[in-house]
Order: structure tokens, then sequence, then C-alpha cells
């Protein structure tokens, strides 16, 4: 997630026009993006800035999402920054090569050869929360276990305030890596209570639906008005929000999350590789979910597991179509390797994935392009972004770019219309 996209959905959050500060408190909160310089509020001004109407400094991008008032910022309506975006008239080559990427991907969805691989991403855009603030909620429950358990702690009587204090220098002093976190709280909390927690963290104790733009064309994607059929999702997310999207289609489905789960032929089958915590669970023991250390583990050693083999047999026979996903998972990358051997090393997949912007101070840039204005780092950046293309294309996937996170259902819809 690039800055400006963290302060957008901090402005959402807020609900109202904002100063720099708080949207940087919300950012943080929600671990939205991490910082590499000690100077968040210098980088963060000048991400915004660049991006704010009625701004003409020299490092001004020409799709605007935010307004700026008496020092408050606003965001531009999303319809508003969709028109901004189809205005710009100046294609760049990427926007034609991603024309032709999609063009092929219409193809094979009209020839029923097409799968969905779906990540966080796609969940996060209707609100779930990030893997660090999910373990950062469960928290709450490993301080109260330990609190029973050995050590002093038991003998203090707290407030709810120092509780709250508590609470949070736990997550502080957590490990950087959240699979190791996760295998922390496990070790307090139980394997079997574990799920039950990250049950209550994705959704909390409301019945609200969570939607966005994003999982409403992901699901008319599905069954394209009865003519043209997506054939498999995999999906990394424990909840159930594409099912519930499905459904109101309507399109008939069934979740598959372990080995003796039976596929329907006459269902879209719809993989939890890495569990399944559907939202209105009626069972009163949830399944194991892949979040610790040891799970992770089993699953990257174990080959010949259900979800590995099921995904390496949808990579060889369709064209996959990757959303919402870093591309990081070390286990996705060995089993896309593995894929792209077994089909000779051809472009065969696509992934959506965001153009990345360096984290620069204002200052720094000026000292940097003074000479060159923006040209300079825009040539660098071209040349880095088609190094990624290379290198993505060793795993068998051409990348389809895109610019704001605001453009992700407008693509997904292209495939639709």
């Amino acid at each position: 997630m690039k800055i400006y996209d963290a302060a957008i959905l901090a402005l959402k959050e807020l609900n109202k026009p904002s100063s720099i500060n708080e949207i940087l408190k919300v950012i943080k909160k929600n671990h939205w993006f991490v910082f590499n310089t000690t100077n968040e509020i210098g980088v963060l001004s000048l991400a915004i800035k660049r991006r704010t109407e009625g701004y003409s400094i020299s490092q001004a991008v020409k799709i605007k999402s935010f307004r700026i008032n008496n020092n408050l910022v606003s965001l531009i309506e999303d319809r508003e920054m969709i028109d901004n975006m189809n205005q710009i008239i100046e294609i760049a080559e990427w926007r034609i090569r991603r024309n032709n990427h999609l063009q092929k991907i219409k193809q094979d969805l009209r020839s029923n050869k097409l799968a969905l691989f779906l990540g966080a991403g796609v969940s996060r855009s209707a609100g779930i929360p990030t893997w660090d603030t999910l373990l950062e909620k469960i928290n709450a429950s490993v301080y109260q276990e330990m609190r029973k358990s050995e050590g002093k702690l038991k003998n203090f009587k707290t407030t709810q305030e120092e509780d709250k204090i508590l609470t949070e220098l736990l997550s502080q002093l957590g490990d950087d890596s959240p699979i190791i976190n996760a295998s922390f709280l496990e070790s307090n909390l139980g394997a079997i209570s574990l799920p039950k927690e990250v049950h209550k963290a994705l959704y909390g104790r409301n019945r609200k639906k969570f939607t966005s733009p994003t999982l409403k064309w992901l699901a008319k994607l599905c069954n394209h008005r009865g003519l043209y059929q997506i054939q498999n999702v995999i999906t990394f997310n424990y909840d159930d929000l594409l099912e519930q999207h499905l459904k109101d289609i309507p399109v008939t489905c069934k979740s598959i999350s372990k080995e003796e789960d039976e596929v329907d032929n006459n269902c879209l089958p719809v993989y939890h590789v890495h569990g399944y915590l559907p939202q209105f669970n009626k069972k009163r023991d949830l399944d194991p979910i892949v979040l610790t250390e040891k799970s992770y583990h089993d699953m990257y050693t174990n080959s010949f597991s259900w979800s590995n083999i099921t995904q390496l047999s949808i990579l060889k026979d369709n064209t996959c179509l990757f959303i919402g996903l870093s591309m990081s998972d070390p286990n996705m990358r060995r089993i896309l390797d593995i894929a792209a051997n077994k089909n000779h090393n051809k472009l065969k997949h696509f992934a959506l994935m965001q153009r990345l912007e360096p984290e620069i101070e204002e200052n720094l840039y000026e000292q940097l392009f003074r000479d060159n204005s923006s040209e300079l780092l825009e040539a660098f950046l071209e040349t880095f972004h088609l190094s990624r293309e290379r290198h993505y294309a060793q795993l068998g996937i051409q990348i389809v770019w895109f610019e704001d996170l605001a453009e992700i259902p407008q693509l997904i819809k292209s495939l639709v219309d």
C-alpha cells in the first residue's frame, strides 16, 4: 500500500476534514504504512500535497485525491477521482501493456479458463483488519491469560486504563514477524482458542455486512450473466466475504478448507488454503487455521498437502488472476516456481499490482532532482518497474499495473463489461 492510499483510508475512518497529525495517528494505529524515516510528518505531508487539488508544486501528480482548507485535509469523492483518472489523455507504455493483458484475461474468461487467487487486499477493501491489526486485537485476550498464569502480574489489581496501557505495551514488545507473534499468542491462548479469537478480531461482535466495490465486482466476475464462469477461486483469507457476495448474485458456491471437503461439480469451489472462519459460524469449535510459525512450516515442508497440490493443479490447468496479494509469501512463490517449470516457463498468469513510489522528504526531493525536475525520478521508476516485470516473468506472471487502489474495482469491471 502506498502512503497516500493509507491517508485515504485514514480520512475515511476519521470521516471528517483532519490535520496531518490526525491522519498519521490513524495510519500508524492500523499499520497501513511503515515509515522508513524519522520525519514521518514531512513524508506524509508531501505525499498528500502532491495529490491535492490546486497545488502546483513541481512534484505534483495529475490524479488528485485530496483538498486542503484551513490546514485540514479532506477527500475528493471516489467518483470524482475516477473521472479525474479517465480525463488524463497521456497514455504511458505500461498502460498500453495493461490493456493488452486485460484483453487476454477477457478471452480466457470467455473460454472458461480463468481462475482467481485472492489475498488480504480484497478483504481489507471491505474493512477487515490487516494481519498486524488482527494480532493486536488478539493481544487483549493474551493479556488476560497472562494475568492468570505464573508470574507476579497476577498479584496486582489493575484499573481499566492500566489494562489498556499494558495491552498496548504487549503489542510493542512483540516480534517484528507476524508469524512469530502468532505463535506467541497460540502458546498463551491454546490451539483451540486461537481460531475463536481470530474470528472475534476479524468481525467484531456485531453482525454488520462487510462490503466493497471490489468484492461486488469480483462476485459478478465469477458468473458473468450466466455466460462465462470462473473455474476456481483460491483465497488466502479466512473470511467468507466473497461467498456472501456470491450468494447475492446469486452464484452457487462451496467453501473448501480441508482435504476431506468434497468438490461439487455444480458449485464454484472457493478454496480457503489457510483455513476458514465464516462470519456467521454455527459450529462450537472452529477448524484450525494456518497462522503460526509451526503451521507455516508444516505447509511449506509437506509438498503433498492438499492445499499445495490444489494450487499447483489450478496453476497448471488455468489462467490465474492474482488480486490483493503482495506476492511475497515464500510457499506461494515456491509453488509458482514449480508451476512455471511445469508450464515450460510460459507467461500464463496475471497479477494486479500497484506501481511503487519511493518514500521521500520534500527537501531531499529538491536536492536530488533540482536540475532534472521530475524527469529523472520518472525515468528511474519506469526502469525499476520494468525490472519487476522481468522478475515476475520468471514465475510465469505478467503484471497488470495500477496506481491507485480505487482503480481495482474498475479493472475488474472492465473484464465483466
